[in-house]
């Protein structure tokens, strides 16, 4: 029965082991050398709403100064997500009315005219967080720098020039590239300060030369935007396991296992006696938790079911104290969870077994002390009842 009861509480220690070596809250090595979880396709998705003020280039709008070639108001929005903490992708919108600057024909007429044009960019973005890439990955990371490329598809459809409107209807692929500095106001807002180029063909009647000849066309835009975080926002890094450690456990349950094989051969009619409990004698039992948990793992009830089971039919006093793993957490978070790990284990002995809450006694250390040599195995409550 003892040895039964050992492998049960062996065999949970060991599942919560794997688990906990799985978990790495705080990376210490570059993000995109650590393994991730993945987590829900809804997760880690962004909202990016805000405006670009545009200015061109090519044709004649090189001959007037930069402030009489700005297009102040070109609203536009982005969905995106991240896969990990480097790399997301976005659709972004933009689009208003831009002008540029032209001459009438011949093109050596000084004239110049201005022409207004209506338009809209759709563009597919790939994104590279540089300060995650590198550095260890931080949550709450104040400032980040993205670089982005992508290629999009772009539409004008009025240009109106000397006050002549004049329907346009042309389509055109655009490529671009930029860079957008992030910075954290909140965990679900960021504010981000962009600059990109794009180029284009939508051949405005301003850039048509005297022989008919087209130039290319290339636009910078710069502005500001929020950035709304959607569903869940953190990543959670994953730790490899240690093998030897593992194996070690492994081999602890073989041996117990076998252990047990031999006392199953015992005849059925010899059943094993009753425990007598003498003066002095200590009954006691663990319960294990996750890391940064109070919560009772399905796994782990068996060892409270044991305690509450002597508990029912004897008087003792039952004694739980809680712990908490010295490596992980400030001693006052630690403190304060012991505390609770110790008193989720007393509401089930109370609510579940019925036993009265004036048979329980109940303290936590935290990580003051390390009943285990093994940090993980300290994330536990230990039950006493002592005549």
């Amino acid at each position: 029965m003892n040895t039964k009861f050992t492998t049960l509480a062996l065999a949970s220690m060991f599942g919560l082991a794997s688990l906990s070596a799985q978990e790495n809250t705080q990376p210490t090595q570059a993000a995109h050398k650590t393994i991730f979880a993945k987590d829900a396709s809804c997760d880690h998705m962004f909202i990016e709403v805000g405006n670009l003020a545009t200015i061109n280039y090519g044709g004649h709008n090189d001959k007037l100064a930069w402030k009489d070639r700005i297009n102040y108001v070109i609203p536009k929005i982005a969905i995106g997500k991240w896969y990990n903490p480097y790399f997301a992708t976005r659709i972004q919108f933009m689009g208003g009315e831009m002008k540029d600057y032209g001459t009438q024909y011949p093109t050596n007429n000084p004239n110049l005219y201005v022409g207004y044009h209506q338009f809209a960019v759709g563009q597919f973005d790939a994104m590279l967080d540089l300060v995650n890439y590198f550095a260890p990955y931080k949550e709450n990371r104040f400032f980040h720098i993205i670089p982005f490329v992508g290629m999009g598809v772009g539409y004008n459809w009025n240009s109106t020039v000397e006050n002549k409107s004049r329907m346009h209807h042309r389509w055109t692929a655009t490529a671009h590239a930029g860079l957008q500095l992030k910075m954290r106001l909140s965990k679900r807002v960021d504010l981000n300060l962009e600059s990109q180029l794009m180029t284009h063909d939508f051949r405005l009647p301003s850039y048509r030369t005297e022989d008919g000849a087209i130039f290319g066309r290339t636009t910078s835009a710069m502005g500001a935007s929020l950035t709304f975080h959607l569903g869940k926002k953190e990543f959670r890094a994953i730790e490899k396991e240690d093998p030897a450690y593992l194996k070690s456990l492994n081999d602890q349950l073989n041996a117990l296992r076998a252990e047990n094989a031999e006392l199953s051969k015992r005849p059925v009619d010899c059943p094993e006696p009753m425990p007598m409990l003498k003066e002095g004698v200590s009954v006691g039992n663990v319960v294990y938790f996750r890391l940064n948990s109070d919560k009772v793992d399905a796994n782990q009830m068996i060892n409270i079911h044991h305690i509450a089971q002597y508990a029912l039919n004897n008087s003792d006093v039952i004694t739980l104290v809680g712990y908490a793993d010295r490596k992980t957490g400030t001693p006052e978070y630690n403190y304060k969870l012991s505390e609770r790990r110790a008193r989720s284990v007393a509401k089930i002995l109370t609510e579940k077994y019925g036993i009265s809450a004036d048979r329980i006694k109940i303290s936590w250390e935290g990580d003051r002390q390390q009943p285990y040599a093994e940090n993980v195995w300290n994330r536990v409550v230990i039950m006493n009842a002592d005549r």
